[in-house]
């Protein structure tokens, strides 16, 4: 079910509008798995396709298994939207082979070039699709989904970075869930670095988690104390909510309070039965699939799960290992984005991650949920140990922040990283701008602006150094910042 991402939507819309100015934008949407990133994508394809002389093919590029039947699967979906914009009679169940293409392309008078397409590389086939689309005098946004998955094909990226920037016939609209292979493929010393404007798309404000719930819910009366607290425990991913408010609908209650959200909640979580559990056994395992030592990975994600915020000599400890060997595990586990390194620590990238791998070990069956003394001790311990843990800043939050201040200081911030080197946002031009967001309960401190002036300067020449803080700053860090030319910025002064 679509919930109305109205600024996400907006932001699709001007990749339209600069396209039919002749303007090229290119959007990366990245975001975990199920946070509903398919049905942005499929929602804006649905309100503008037909309505101006642009095409808006989409392409799941986790369902292509090679080069050859990326191709073909990417040029069947151009052509199939060009037939129906210039009304063609076509039947997709037709379009199964380069036969049917070839049919097809002779109806829209690109034979010839669907032809070079079939015998060439997919490098022709980028090239080529800007000739197709002069020939039928459209435009065309293409919507590539999963697209961290084109990894897997052999100098993709530089071949399609090669033609993107001369075309002007077509923008692309790239999605992943895996975020930081979605970095990885846009960062600086990669083939797309500056190629495309990212969106991040997190969970649901409380506003649109309510009203979700409640269509959810149906015939349920839920409390406002109970929609709230949905909201709270499923951090506003729409999966979830989804879950939570089927299992208490299934449930056959005609109200629905606090507690039972809860029971809901920790039924689906830790249950086998319930789908945030099979979601979670899924991403986990699925993260874990390419470890070429998945024993000790999952050894190190357990250890993780009982006690997070280890550094890496206290996981070497716990493990009995070296710590340069353990260095290596640790590498690999920051690529799958279940965990995140801060201050030389490692954390759970998801809590509710965390939550359910330390639990669901211990085999908690749905029948032991129903006891209130287990109920009430995992509430107490998923409310105190690992909701309130969650001190980061999300991405989408993040993505606004970046907005903000490049609004303010008029330049354009963009996630960096280099190696080891990370920043919250660096900005290029006249100057080089370097930001750093802190997403905590307490003021930063000095030691903090003094450690992000020396990073910065140690990367770049002469930055423009910003700092910003949810909770604002202490009084000798204001000093600090004012000595190293560090500018300050509070959530307030937004």
């Amino acid at each position: 079910m679509f919930v109305d991402r109205r600024k996400e939507l907006g932001v699709l819309e001007g990749v339209l509008k600069s396209l039919m100015r002749g303007e090229k934008l290119n959007i990366a949407v990245i975001g975990p798995r199920r946070i509903g990133k398919t049905e942005l994508l499929l929602k804006f394809k649905e309100i503008h396709e037909g309505k101006t002389g642009c095409i808006i093919p989409y392409l799941n590029v986790q369902r292509t298994g090679s080069v050859e039947s990326f191709k073909f699967a990417y040029l069947r979906e151009l052509l199939y939207e060009a037939a129906k914009k210039k009304g063609v009679n076509v039947e997709r169940s037709r379009l199964v082979d380069w036969d049917g293409l070839l049919v097809l392309g002779a109806k829209l008078g690109v034979e010839e070039e669907v032809a070079a397409v079939k015998r060439g590389s997919v490098g022709e086939l980028f090239e080529l699709q800007e000739e197709i689309l002069k020939k039928l005098d459209l435009k065309a946004i293409f919507i590539l989904d999963e697209f961290q998955d084109t990894v897997r094909f052999s100098n993709f990226l530089e071949i399609m970075r090669s033609t993107v920037e001369k075309q002007r016939a077509i923008a692309y609209v790239i999605s992943g869930s895996a975020v930081r292979m979605m970095e990885e493929i846009l960062s600086p010393e990669k083939p797309f670095f500056g190629q495309f404007r990212r969106l991040y798309l997190g969970g649901l404000p409380k506003e649109d988690s309510i009203e979700l719930a409640k269509a959810m819910l149906g015939d349920v009366k839920a409390s406002n104390a109970a929609l709230e607290l949905i909201h709270r425990l499923t951090g506003g991913n729409p999966f979830y909510i989804s879950a939570v408010c089927r299992r208490l609908a299934e449930e056959g209650f005609e109200r629905a309070g606090s507690r039972k959200v809860y029971t809901a909640f920790l039924t689906e979580l830790l249950s086998e039965s319930g789908d945030i559990y099979s979601h979670l056994d899924y991403v986990f395992n699925e993260s874990l699939s390419r470890a070429y030592k998945g024993a000790v990975h999952r050894e190190i994600l357990l250890i993780l799960a009982r006690e997070e915020g280890l550094t890496l000599s206290e996981i070497s400890k716990r493990l009995g290992k070296p710590s340069g060997e353990i260095s290596n595990y640790m590498k690999f586990l920051l690529r799958t984005d279940l965990i995140t390194k801060e201050n030389n620590r490692y954390y759970f990238t998801d809590k509710l991650m965390r939550f359910w791998l330390a639990k669901t070990y211990l085999g908690i069956t749905e029948l032991e949920l129903r006891r209130e003394k287990l109920l009430k001790e995992l509430v107490a311990e998923l409310e105190e140990k690992y909701l309130k843990a969650k001190t980061e800043l999300g991405k989408a939050a993040e993505f606004m922040v970046r907005e903000e201040l490049g609004k303010r200081f008029g330049v354009k911030f963009e996630p960096y990283r280099r190696g080891d080197v990370e920043f919250d946002g660096v900005a290029f031009g006249g100057k080089t701008y370097v930001l750093e967001i802190k997403w905590r309960n307490r003021p930063v401190g000095a030691k903090d602006v003094e450690r992000f002036a020396r990073k910065a300067r140690a990367e770049f020449r002469e930055p423009v150094m910003v700092m910003f803080s949810r909770s604002g700053f202490t009084e000798k860090a204001q000093k600090v910042a004012e000595r190293l030319g560090v500018v300050l910025v509070e959530d307030k002064m937004l």
